[in-house]
């Protein structure tokens, strides 16, 4: 039965990639799908073949912000609340309304995490389901915890309890903005946190990450939220996004000596860009290995001509293409960058700034397949340490071993379209 979905991703590419690899799917299978990503990923979404509609502000001027940059930092747990709430209802008017006009005729909205309680208010009004897809775990588990922005490493009734408090906390400082935004729709108030209500509709969560990474998860949400791996494009998309997979000139410079190491730090432009150059750079020297590096719209180390043969700098690759020709990989420690190194078998170092990242470094680190290191604390001694373990040839057979065991991108995409097809149809 042909249906008509509504995919929403607010974020950086990393959000919106996995939303795409699943409109592609349902349109594979005969379905209607309209994307709404930000201003600065239509491109992106019209490169992949999605009809495409703007949703909520640029990702770069939500990253560049004082309250990411500098609040959402802050030593201050109230500042650091506040910032919190003021980018959850950040441009709050604008994405309702779009999704409102976007969703109807629709059978069903996907809402990656950013921006859920959006989705969840415009699936009230239209009548239809919300299913949500999580990047990685950000729902109440005794396997994870925020408490790893900190330093401090927990499990069991104590992560549990931690996710509890963030949520409550979260909610306390933003449902007066948050009821006004459902008022509009005519909705009446919540006085629960979303996490909460949207779990209460009893429609599977799906995790678009691997499990390997997380074990006990798949044990203690079982269908509620399954784990389906990580939703990777079809290689026929990738050239429309602006992945390349091999100019002449990189490929040869790739082959011209031993594999180099990835870096890439994706949206995330770190406070002193040219103070994190140095470290790589200083590491690698150190260790006599080279980079290529993937710049994205930060220009990272844009100064690689000063630095000679042995520094490669890219502005995108098709990670599927480029990365198993590496021998490691730096990078932030997004959801999608470490999809992507630990697919391609590369050893990691997660240099992590916040948000998700912490969790992704520690299961890095805890797959016993790289380091984590918060980016405050990187210095070319430090950064040559790690450096050092990653390219040993013991972390190279973990990362190859759990690259085997990771869930095929094709078989995750197909996972969660079926788990859509199902809620949209009536059969959960």
């Amino acid at each position: 039965m042909r249906m008509k979905f509504v995919l929403a991703a607010n974020g950086s590419r990393g959000d919106v990639q996995p939303a795409v690899a699943v409109g592609l799917e349902l349109r594979s299978r005969g379905h209607d799908v309209v994307l709404l990503a930000p201003p600065n990923m239509q491109e992106f979404g019209t490169g992949a073949g999605l009809s495409t509609s703007v949703y909520g502000d640029s990702t770069r001027a939500v990253l560049e912000s004082d309250a990411v940059r500098t609040r959402l930092k802050s030593a201050d747990p109230r500042a650091r609340l506040a910032a919190a709430t003021e980018i959850t209802v950040r441009g709050g008017r604008q994405m309702q309304q779009a999704l409102l006009d976007a969703s109807e005729g629709a059978d069903a909205i996907i809402a990656t995490s950013a921006g859920q309680e959006r989705a969840h208010n415009v699936s009230q009004v239209r009548g239809i389901p919300h299913v949500p897809l999580h990047l990685c775990p950000i729902r109440r588990n005794s396997t994870t915890s925020l408490l790893s922005q900190a330093g401090v490493d927990v499990s069991g009734p104590i992560a549990s309890a931690s996710w509890t408090v963030v949520e409550w906390l979260l909610w306390k400082a933003s449902k007066r903005a948050e009821n006004d935004l459902r008022s509009e729709l005519g909705l009446g108030l919540m006085r629960t946190p979303f996490a909460t209500a949207i779990a209460a509709t009893g429609i599977p969560e799906i995790q678009a990450y691997d499990p390997a990474l997380f074990p006990g998860l798949v044990s203690e949400w079982g269908d509620r939220r399954p784990l389906v791996g990580f939703l990777g494009l079809p290689a026929s998309a990738r050239e429309g996004v602006g992945d390349v997979s091999a100019y002449d000139d990189l490929s040869e410079w790739i082959t011209a000596a031993d594999a180099p190491v990835y870096v890439g730090f994706g949206s995330m432009l770190p406070k002193n860009p040219d103070r994190l150059g140095e470290a790589i750079v200083a590491a690698a020297d150190q260790l006599g290995v080279r980079l290529l590096v993937a710049g994205g719209w930060s220009d990272f180390l844009g100064n690689a001509g000063e630095l000679g043969n042995r520094v490669r700098v890219v502005k995108h690759i098709d990670h599927d293409a480029v990365l198993p020709r590496c021998r490691a990989a730096i990078h932030h420690g997004g959801a999608g960058s470490v999809a992507a190194s630990l697919r391609a078998g590369l050893p990691t170092v997660v240099t992590w700034i916040g948000a998700d990242q912490p969790i992704w470094g520690r299961a890095v680190a805890s797959a016993h397949v790289g380091s984590s290191l918060p980016l405050s604390r990187v210095t070319p001694s430090r950064l040559t340490d790690v450096l050092r373990d990653a390219l040993s040839p013991q972390r190279r057979v973990i990362a190859t071993q759990l690259r085997d065991r990771l869930i095929a991108p094709s078989l995750a995409v197909s996972h969660a379209v079926d788990l859509v097809e199902r809620v949209a149809s009536g059969s959960r």
